[in-house]
C-alpha cells in the first residue's frame, strides 16, 4: 500500500516480558474504515493503546514503527508526542461514563482538548465546542456545555466522547469498541455519525471491535487478530463471503442468525485464547482448530498474500471457508 496514511510495522508490545502484541502489521489509507476484530484478550486494546503511546504502566514497547503519514509516532520525543496526540491522531475510548469527569462541565471537556492544540481565547474554544457538538449531533449544543456527563445519556456522552476526539481535525481516529453498552438504536445511529464524519473529514478509522455485525455495518477492510497476532487481513466483503483462515470462519460461524432453525445449536469455539506466558512455537489457533495438522503445532505460518487483497497465516488457508459454510448447513 503505497498511499497508507498509517502503516504499522512488526508493532510489539510486552508485559511482564510475555508478548501480548507479537510482529502486528498492517497499513490503512485515509478515508478508510478498518476494522481491527477477535475474541477479548487478543490484544486488540492494546494495539490501539500502543499507536497513541498511551499504554499502561506495566506494559512496554517491545519494538516496530508506527508510521502516520510517513512520522514514526514510536520514535518520537514525549513533547512532540503530546502535541500529535489529539491534533494529527485521536481515541475514542470504550467507556463514555468512564473516561468523562463526572465532576467537569461538557464544554470544559470539550474545549479542554481545543485548547491544547489552539492559541484562541475562551470564547473562541467555546464557540469551537459549540460547533462540534452540532457537528455530532447533540441538539441544542449551546445548553449542554453547561451541563455535566452524568445528567446525559449514553448515547449523548459517546457522542461527547466524539467531539473531543474530532475537535481538532485529526487525520487518524481510533476508535475502541464505542458501541459498547449502547442499545441497537443508538449503536446505529453513532455508525451513521461516525460514517458521515469519515466521508465529510476525509479522516481513516481504525475501529477496534469483537461484534462482527459492527464490522459489516461501518468497515472497508477487516483485519483479525488472534492471542497478538494479525492471522487474516481482507475486504470486508470478501471476508464474510469466503474467510482464509479457521479463527476467521469460526468467529463469523458463531454470530447468531435469523435464517436457520429457531432451536439450531449456535456453533462455538471450543476453548479460550491461550495466555502469552503459555504461547508456544506455531499457529497460536492451533490448539482449537479443527483443521490443525501436525506442521500447524511445529511452524509458525507466516501472514502471506492468498488472494488478491487478502492476507492469511494458515497452513491450511485454501480450507478455511468450509468451517463456515459447514455451520451454515
Amino acid at each position: 500500500m503505497t498511499d497508507a496514511l498509517l502503516r504499522v510495522e512488526d508493532l510489539g508490545v510486552t508485559i511482564g516480558g510475555a508478548p501480548v502484541v507479537d510482529g502486528v502489521s498492517f497499513a490503512m489509507r485515509k478515508g478508510e474504515v478498518l476494522a481491527l476484530v477477535g475474541e477479548s484478550g487478543c490484544g486488540k486494546s492494546l494495539t490501539a493503546l500502543a499507536l497513541l503511546r498511551l499504554l499502561p504502566p506495566a506494559a512496554r514497547l517491545a519494538g516496530g514503527r508506527v508510521l502516520l503519514d510517513g512520522t514514526d509516532l514510536a520514535a518520537l520525543p514525549d513533547r512532540a508526542m503530546r502535541r500529535l496526540r489529539g491534533q494529527a491522531l485521536s481515541i475514542i475510548f470504550q467507556e463514555p461514563t468512564a473516561s468523562l469527569d463526572p465532576l467537569t462541565t461538557v464544554g470544559s471537556q470539550v474545549m479542554e482538548a481545543w485548547r491544547a492544540h489552539n492559541a484562541g481565547g475562551a470564547a473562541q474554544a467555546r464557540r469551537a465546542a459549540r460547533d462540534m457538538l452540532d457537528a455530532v449531533g447533540i441538539p441544542d449544543a449551546e445548553k449542554r456545555l453547561d451541563q455535566y456527563p452524568f445528567e446525559l445519556s449514553g448515547g449523548m456522552c459517546q457522542r461527547i466522547m466524539i467531539a473531543i476526539a474530532l475537535i481538532c481535525g485529526p487525520s487518524l481516529l481510533v476508535a475502541d469498541e464505542p458501541t459498547t453498552a449502547l442499545d441497537v438504536t443508538i449503536q446505529a445511529q453513532i455508525l451513521d455519525l461516525m460514517r458521515r464524519l469519515v466521508a465529510e473529514r476525509g479522516a481513516g478509522v481504525l475501529i477496534i471491535t469483537h461484534d462482527m455485525g459492527v464490522v459489516a455495518d461501518i468497515a472497508d477492510r477487516v483485519a483479525v487478530m488472534y492471542a497478538g497476532r494479525i492471522v487474516e487481513v481482507a475486504p470486508v466483503t470478501d471476508l464474510f463471503a469466503a474467510p482464509r483462515h479457521p479463527y476467521t470462519a469460526m468467529l463469523l460461524a458463531s454470530v447468531p442468525r435469523l435464517d436457520v432453525v429457531p432451536k439450531a445449536v449456535l456453533a462455538t469455539i471450543e476453548g479460550s485464547v491461550p495466555a502469552p506466558e503459555a504461547f508456544g512455537s506455531g499457529c497460536r489457533f492451533a490448539g482449537r482448530c479443527p483443521l490443525a495438522v501436525a506442521r500447524c503445532t511445529a511452524e509458525t505460518p507466516p501472514l502471506n498474500e492468498v488472494a488478491p487483497g487478502r492476507l492469511a497465516a494458515c497452513w491450511r488457508s485454501a480450507e478455511a471457508s468450509t468451517l463456515l459454510s459447514g455451520a451454515a448447513a
